[in-house]
């Protein structure tokens, strides 16, 4: 009998997926449910942020997805959505606010890598 080849995830990549379904969520909430707890905190938000927050939440879905099922391509986009967030959010936000988001896409970056690193013979 052939041996089945299953895919682990494993906790790390788990963790790593719940975590952004997380966040993901509170994009829906701050553009329309609740948007001036969005512009108390960020007063300088350009027109154009609400589509590339939507954007970006699309982006995200498809990350999710493609993790979940061990999709290489889903690595690759994840890896442009970080080398896309750093310059984008550069005219979002203010020089103050610049350095805890660039810390935060910082590490957000670095576990992702790992967490993937740990799994890529796995993703095809």
């Amino acid at each position: 009998m052939p041996e089945v080849n299953k895919k682990k995830r494993g906790m790390f990549l788990n963790i790593m997926i719940l975590t952004l379904v997380l966040g993901d969520i509170q994009i829906p909430y701050y553009l329309w449910i609740n948007p001036d707890a969005l512009n108390a905190l960020y007063s300088n938000l350009p027109s154009w942020y609400p589509l590339y927050a939507v954007f970006g939440l699309i982006l995200s879905i498809a990350i999710i997805i493609g993790v979940w099922r061990m999709k290489r391509w889903a690595a690759y986009v994840l890896a442009l959505y970080f080398a896309s967030k750093l310059p984008s959010e550069v005219f979002v936000f203010s020089p103050t606010q610049q350095m805890m988001v660039f810390a935060t896409t910082v590490v957000g970056a670095g576990l992702w890598f790992w967490a993937i690193y740990r799994k890529w013979e796995l993703f095809d």
